[in-house]
């Protein structure tokens, strides 16, 4: 099950693919205009449902339930409602009073559907990813309103393919990075404005999504995981990385959506980590590790990453942004095509392990999520544990044993000096800094998923009031079990409050 919600009220943007900067709502769309919130459910049956929430008979969101009344019945001093009981609906004002309704049915893989996901709000196209038992991935466009069409069908697993998971990039602004780089290293007051001229910056300025190319991962019961996206040159879409490593299906996977600045030294601007930034992969698998996987640049990729950096250095980019204008970003893949019936070696991607998280599970993980908010990992598996990692920079003395004991890979250090160009960055090691077990009993533990905090001043069942009002980063932990329970947790606040 998956959904599709670009946001109520609120403008539907686009993302240049090239700089991955977010640019102006499209051409015709009119302010405020609200995209529909769609759930995809798959089956059994090897389809795929779409359904979308009816707008004209629902409150502003589809958890809250809307009293249906006769108009004009409704007594404002007994403060009741009448209800006309003797009225058949016809079958149109059926479909009007349903809270949501059918939209489209899926039809083509061979066998039940795995796993199901909707693209991102900023891709140029409504997309959406499904895997199967039959080995395949397949690719659907929405081409009109609640019309959609195959725009491919990738093959080349060879066994069932368990999971999906889109290249949604990290959602910020220049200001926002500025805040926590100065929280990063103690510089003044962080809440303070970052600029002279006072007002909240980060609402004037432009949102920006770093490395938020079109790309989607599949993970397999090959113990393999495929990057795929949609090649110009190519006119399809086509396979441009395998990562092997797991020795046991990969059951979960997810791009990271965190700017983590762990790894950045002092003094290090928000262009520079914008010029530098792209995002990793961190995948889950039978053989209970948990890997994070990072893209290896090319020789020209690292050329244009130090070309970008000297010129982020220059203050290129910040003049830019001070006159509206946002900066002239790449996102680190290619974005040169030349015209070919051979596949040129652009498309094609070469992704390395960076490091395996600190082994905490005795049974398959099944299924993790990196927090797009605190850049944390959350996994649970078949032994009932739930473990909360965070990145953090090695510490100066012993830092080399300390990587390797923490689940930072041993060529950490060599590689990220080669790909960050004029950027030294830091070594960094992933730690445990929560851990629930027996999450479920004696259940095991199916899936786990990062919620947005909704109500920021809440009582707890004990009675203790929590306020999280001054932080927008707050999020509960969602768990499932083979019970049928869904649980809801919530980590201390000591773990949060480190967090930049």
């Amino acid at each position: 099950m998956g959904w599709k919600d670009y946001g109520r009220g609120t403008k539907r943007t686009r993302t240049d693919t090239d700089t991955g900067t977010v640019g102006a709502q499209e051409e015709g769309q009119r302010e405020g205009q609200q995209d529909p919130v769609i759930l995809a459910t798959g089956s059994f049956d090897a389809n795929c449902g779409l359904w979308v929430w009816n707008t004209n008979n629902s409150s502003s969101e589809p958890s809250q339930q809307q009293a249906q009344t006769v108009p004009g019945s409704f007594d404002e001093d007994t403060d009741t409602a009448e209800q006309d009981f003797t009225h058949t609906p016809t079958p149109n004002e059926a479909d009007e009073n349903e809270e949501w309704h059918f939209s489209t049915l899926l039809t083509g893989p061979d066998s039940e559907i795995k796993d199901l996901q909707f693209s991102p709000p900023h891709y140029g196209a409504n997309l959406l990813a499904t895997c199967s038992r039959d080995k395949s991935v397949w690719v659907w466009e929405e081409v009109e309103a609640e019309e959609w069409e195959t725009v491919a069908v990738l093959g080349e697993h060879t066994g069932d393919v368990k999971c999906l998971g889109w290249c949604g990039g990290a959602r910020t602004t220049r200001a926002g990075l500025r805040r926590r780089l100065r929280r990063r290293w103690g510089e003044g007051d962080a809440d303070a404005d970052v600029d002279a001229g006072g007002g909240d910056e980060e609402e004037k300025e432009e949102e920006i999504v770093l490395g938020g190319r079109e790309l989607l991962a599949s993970g397999s019961y090959d113990d393999t995981i495929r990057l795929h996206h949609d090649d110009e040159a190519e006119g399809d879409w086509i396979t441009i990385a395998v990562m092997t490593g797991h020795e046991g299906t990969v059951w979960d996977l997810r791009f990271e959506g965190h700017v983590n600045l762990a790894s950045y030294p002092d003094g290090t601007s928000e262009e520079e980590v914008i010029a530098d930034w792209e995002p990793r992969l961190v995948s889950c698998s039978d053989d209970l590790t948990v890997r994070v996987w990072r893209k290896e640049l090319s020789e020209k990729e690292r050329g244009e990453k130090r070309m970008r950096i000297a010129e982020a250095k220059r203050g290129q980019g910040r003049a830019g942004a001070a006159n509206g204008e946002a900066a002239p970003l790449q996102t680190g893949f290619a974005s040169s095509r030349l015209p070919s019936v051979i596949r040129p070696p652009t498309s094609t991607e070469k992704w390395v392990e960076e490091a395996r998280l600190p082994a905490v599970h005795v049974r398959p993980v099944y299924a993790l999520d990196w927090s797009a908010k605190t850049g944390l990992i959350v996994t649970c598996g078949g032994d009932g544990l739930i473990a909360v990692y965070r990145e953090f920079a090695a510490s100066a003395s012993g830092a080399a044993e300390d990587v390797v004991m923490n689940g930072t890979a041993e060529h950490n250090e060599q590689d990220q000096d080669q790909d960050a160009g004029d950027i030294k960055k830091l070594k960094t090691e992933w730690r445990v800094v929560a851990a629930m077990e027996a999450a479920h009993d004696e259940y095991e533990i199916n899936h786990v998923c990062w919620a947005p905090v909704r109500d920021q001043r809440r009582q707890l069942d004990a009675g203790e009031v929590v306020d999280s009002s001054d932080r927008d980063d707050e999020e509960y932990i969602v768990s499932t079990g083979d019970e049928g329970d869904v649980k809801v947790w919530r980590l201390p606040g000591e773990v949060l409050g480190q967090i930049t």
